[in-house]
């Protein structure tokens, strides 16, 4: 797709509408000017009929007949006009008078246009009536005439003419100025979000921080952007940071996981051993090397669970709940740890089943490393309208006030030797925290020293559209009693 310009773009839109209006208020304004110009012509066309009516008088004749006082008359040469008696007799005309050019001129009071050799007239028929030989005494007689008066439309085209080049020069200077200003004040309104995007174009990967620039945050539109690319660049950089800090630990933790190994298949070859010690030293690398393979699946599992949900997916948390206490049995047995399961009614999660095995596993396997021998975990999980919460409490010895924002850390064991008495990797937490925060949840730790921990997590509960109607129900037999 071509790149365009907003300033072209925005001058060109605001210039096509402000010629839309200049030519809407010209088309207007010529019009009422048309029709004021052919309403004053009106009334001048018919005052000189109305004149030349005025002309005509007695003939004194035996048949007392009227005529028209040349005398009387003064009126232009080009006009056309005509002056006939009852009966149709012409008393006048005059000199540009053609009867068989305007012989379609209409017995109308009212003005009309008409064209006469190609010029446009504008004419009327005025009728009117003369009192031959009246006096005080006596009315006189009634002598009705006819008028028929024409006058050349051209002074009207002409003014019309004068006031549209008028408006098309104005207007045209008008839209030249206004044009001029839009691209001013845009380059002046725009010149905030320049600098703002050349601001953010400076990021880097290696320098990730934005700063706004102080005009970008004066304007309220651009201060929201402003801000929520600050707060974007706080996230991206603190995700640089913390992937920073994964792979160095992840490093760290391959490069103990090889030295362990390299340094028992050293040792082993260090000298002649016999047949049962170098089985004992392979048996020796292949636990280390299992361990290094459980860290490599973990780190895998955190980044796919990092990345979100890879598809709209619901399972019940309670029938996993079950089934993990199941697979842990043998487990909670030899940490001698009673593991108890509490869920009474079904709790659909907008979470696939694998991510609800991980996310119960790790607690529960967290949380029975983690608890005195003779002690208790309890797994419980109940469900309100919209809201699914897990407990996983423990008997341990807790956790200190000061490690609790940490435990979420990935590699974060509490101490800075990373010690393996406990056999974890420290990804545990960090990947509940991911499974959770991917369907929009919450985790959180609460702990007292000395009584034991409890992982509280909140689940939003899955829709009826999102819930698998299709999947059955397991096996419940372990519900509400304990397995040790």
């Amino acid at each position: 797709m071509r790149p365009y310009s907003l300033r072209r773009r925005l001058i060109a839109t605001i210039l096509l509408i402000e010629c839309a209006l200049t030519l809407t208020i010209t088309v207007a304004t010529m019009l009422n000017a048309r029709q004021e110009q052919l309403r004053a012509f009106d009334m001048m066309l018919r005052g000189r009929a109305d004149s030349l009516l005025g002309a005509v008088q007695d003939a004194e004749d035996p048949e007392d007949t009227v005529r028209v006082n040349p005398d009387a008359l003064d009126l232009p040469e080009d006009d056309l006009w005509e002056v006939t008696n009852s009966s149709g007799q012409v008393l006048a005309h005059s000199a540009k008078w053609n009867p068989a050019e305007l012989a379609n001129f209409n017995d109308t009071s009212s003005p009309r246009i008409f064209r006469v050799q190609g010029h446009a007239f504008r004419g009327l028929t005025l009728h009117g009536v003369r009192q031959v030989d009246a006096d005080a005494h006596n009315p006189g007689i009634s002598r009705p005439v006819r008028i028929d008066y024409a006058v050349s439309l051209l002074p009207v085209h002409r003014a019309l003419l004068r006031t549209e080049r008028f408006l098309i020069v104005s207007n045209s200077a008008l839209l030249l100025i206004t044009g001029l200003l839009v691209m001013v004040l845009l380059r002046r309104g725009l010149a905030p979000l320049e600098e703002l995007s050349r601001a953010a174009a400076q990021m880097t990967p290696s320098n990730p921080e934005f700063r706004a620039p102080e005009a970008a945050c004066r304007v309220g539109e651009l201060a929201v952007l402003a801000t929520a690319l600050q707060s974007s660049t706080q996230r991206l950089k603190k995700a640089f940071r913390q992937q920073e800090i994964f792979v160095h630990d992840a490093a760290h933790e391959l490069k103990t996981a090889v030295t362990i190994v390299k340094s028992s298949l050293q040792l082993l070859v260090s000298r002649t051993r016999t047949t049962q010690e170098y089985a004992d030293g392979l048996r020796t690398c292949l636990d280390d090397c299992s361990r290094m393979e459980e860290l490599v699946q973990r780190m895998l599992l955190l980044a796919r669970f990092e990345q979100g949900p890879a598809e709209a997916d619901s399972f019940d948390l309670s029938e996993t709940a079950y089934e993990v206490a199941v697979q842990l049995e043998t487990f909670a047995e030899l940490r001698r740890v009673g593991l108890q399961v509490i869920a009474s009614e079904p709790a659909w999660v907008a979470l696939s089943e694998e991510a609800c095995s991980s996310l119960i596993s790790c607690l529960t396997l967290n949380a029975l490393q983690h608890s005195r021998e003779n002690g208790k975990t309890e797994v419980s999980v109940s469900a309100a309208e919209n809201i699914v919460t897990l407990r996983v409490r423990d008997t341990g010895s807790g956790i200190a006030p000061e490690e609790l924002p940490h435990v979420f850390d990935r590699f974060y064991r509490g101490d800075s030797s990373r010690a393996r008495s406990s056999g974890g990797t420290g990804l545990g937490l960090a990947i509940c925290k991911a499974i959770v925060d991917s369907c929009g949840g919450s985790i959180e730790l609460e702990s007292t020293l000395g009584a034991g921990t409890t992982a509280v997590v909140r689940i939003p509960r899955a829709t009826a559209a999102e819930i698998r109607t299709d999947d059955l129900p397991r096996n419940r037999s372990l519900k509400g009693t304990p397995l040790l």
